[in-house]
């Protein structure tokens, strides 16, 4: 029996919220897959000289938190130095692609070729299909021409096809890839990661129970605002069904079809693949522009095309994308940098009707005291504008020393040893940037505010694991201080869960609605499945 023999024509096809899929490399295209402007041959080899040189930066960094050494002393930086010329001048391999030793006058000198026509080369080997209900697993075989069609097979599969338009979808592809994506959809029936509804009803229900401006926290940093009948996207970060969490989670298909994707920075917690790759492909995402990078930038065409997306738009800082009644403005992203690599990465100005909001994500201050108050760009902002009401901001306040960072063998080795911001955001510069923007209401949000999130990375806070987080954060600010803060300057303060809505109330003001049941994840799945 052929697939489309097995559901009926008038019904809607969607992935199971507990269906788990991502796309598995072959591992030939890491590390640093996706950092374009230099050659991957040249990658491999400065992360190479970094991977040999890790153990022994580690003892030195041993030794400072045993109190034997002090990031201060500048013997340190020449150490590092040293070791990783004398390492580079043993490795023929290493010599073709980095030049570097001690200049005369003692400087050190370390280059590596940069080519802005450089992209990097990615190999896909398989789709991983994981059902969390059963706990089965399975692999199918993908190939590099077959990717971007196994992806947009997948955007699909949202619950608002129904059969004959999926079968038409999978024709458009041409005989021999139709047969694979066949052999897919019936290896995902096999699985029970797919399954048929009589109606396609989740984005009607999307619209009974929102407003026009509202914005729903997805939890971490997922935004979706909803712009008269349609809805943005911002870093979206979903979690299948029981794959992290023994709870149920936001999952494709339980939300509306996005209008748009808007994607702040490269990072894993604010650009998810596996997210992306279920998310539908007729629609445009918005990225940072490789206009603004210093050298080296984050690839977002090679991933997204990968995923099957057509429509990708970079956007320079200080450009729009437009809708009716507003824009969304790219504004500039600073820090969360250790390594001062200064990839192109972006906030959002919403600015819709008379009423503004800024994504403001994890941007601060750099390394050397650059921040958006520091080079008038907020000031900017509310000048063009006028006040931005909300502003949606990261509270996290990390250091790190720049050894430890995954980008650090695209830095200078005489910087391992410094140390550097991953996110240092004080009551004190928050505070500031709420002044500046004459806002109403500080959103702390990116910090985790969902049950369903995996803990896998240490500034993720599950709301129901208090004392971890208390952990993770007894040596910052108490969070409590910047409310406290922000009160005496007119502005409510808020952290911010997943489902939390805010709205905007006639007296330009913003309501916090509690949406967890109206949005409960459960109720979604059950708007179409119960049918």
């Amino acid at each position: 029996m052929a697939i489309w023999d097995r559901f009926p024509d008038d019904r809607y096809l969607s992935l199971v919220p507990w269906a788990r899929l991502e796309l598995v490399s072959d591992g030939a295209s890491a590390p640093f897959s996706f950092i374009g402007g230099v050659a991957p041959e040249v990658v491999a080899s400065l992360h190479e000289a970094y991977r040999i040189l890790n153990n022994s930066v580690e003892a030195t960094i041993t030794d400072v938190f045993a109190g034997r050494a002090s990031l201060e002393d500048p013997v340190l930086q020449a150490r590092v130095e040293d070791a990783y010329a004398e390492l580079v001048r043993s490795r023929q391999d290493l010599r073709v692609h980095i030049l570097c030793g001690r200049e005369p006058d003692g400087t050190f000198r370390w280059e590596f070729p940069v080519d802005p026509a450089q992209r990097p080369r990615l190999k896909f080997s398989a789709l991983r299909l994981v059902n969390s209900l059963t706990k089965q697993t399975t692999s199918f075989d993908v190939d590099g021409s077959m990717t971007p069609a196994v992806g947009k097979l997948l955007g699909v599969l949202e619950g608002t096809h129904r059969v004959p338009e999926v079968r038409q979808i999978v024709a458009s592809v041409g005989p021999q890839l139709e047969l694979k994506l066949m052999r897919l959809l019936e290896t995902l029936n096999e699985e029970q990661c797919v399954t048929a509804s009589a109606h396609a009803s989740v984005g009607a229900y999307w619209l009974a129970n929102t407003c026009d401006r509202d914005i729903v926290h997805l939890g971490h940093a997922g935004l979706l605002y909803r712009q008269m009948d349609r809805f943005l996207f911002f870093d979206p970060w979903l979690v299948p069904w029981f794959a992290e969490a023994p709870i149920p989670s936001l999952w494709g298909s339980l939300l509306p079809k996005p209008a748009a994707i808007f994607l702040t920075h490269e990072h894993s917690d604010h650009l998810d693949q596996r997210t992306l790759l279920q998310m539908p492909k007729d629609i445009p995402v918005v990225v940072p522009s490789r206009r603004n990078r210093r050298t080296l930038h984050y690839d977002y065409h090679a991933i997204l095309e990968e995923l099957g997306f057509a429509q990708i738009v970079e956007l320079a800082h200080g450009e729009r994308w437009t809708f009716e009644g507003g824009v969304v403005e790219a504004v500039p992203f600073f820090g969360e940098d250790p390594c001062d690599l200064e990839l192109p990465r972006n906030c959002y100005l919403i600015a819709d009707r008379g009423r503004n909001t800024l994504v403001h994500a994890d941007s601060g201050p750099t390394n050397d005291g650059r921040s958006a108050l520091k080079e008038g760009v907020i000031e900017d902002l509310v000048r063009r504008n006028g006040p931005i009401l909300t502003v949606f901001a990261s509270q996290q306040q990390l250091l790190e020393v720049p050894a430890r960072s995954v980008t650090a063998c695209l830095s200078p080795p005489g910087r391992w040893l410094e140390r550097g911001e991953n996110g240092y955001l004080t009551s004190a510069y928050l505070g500031q940037l709420v002044a500046s923007a004459r806002a109403r209401l500080f959103v702390s949000y990116a910090t985790g505010g969902a049950d369903w999130l995996p803990d896998t990375l240490p500034f993720v806070f599950s709301p129901g694991r208090p004392a971890g987080r208390a952990l993770l954060t007894a040596y910052w600010e108490p969070m409590k201080q910047l409310g406290e803060l922000l009160r005496l300057q007119g502005c409510s303060y808020h952290y911010s869960r997943a489902l939390d809505i805010f709205r905007a109330t006639p007296d330009g003001g913003v309501q916090v609605v509690d949406g967890t049941e109206v949005l409960d994840p459960s109720r979604l799945f059950g708007v179409d499945s119960s049918a």
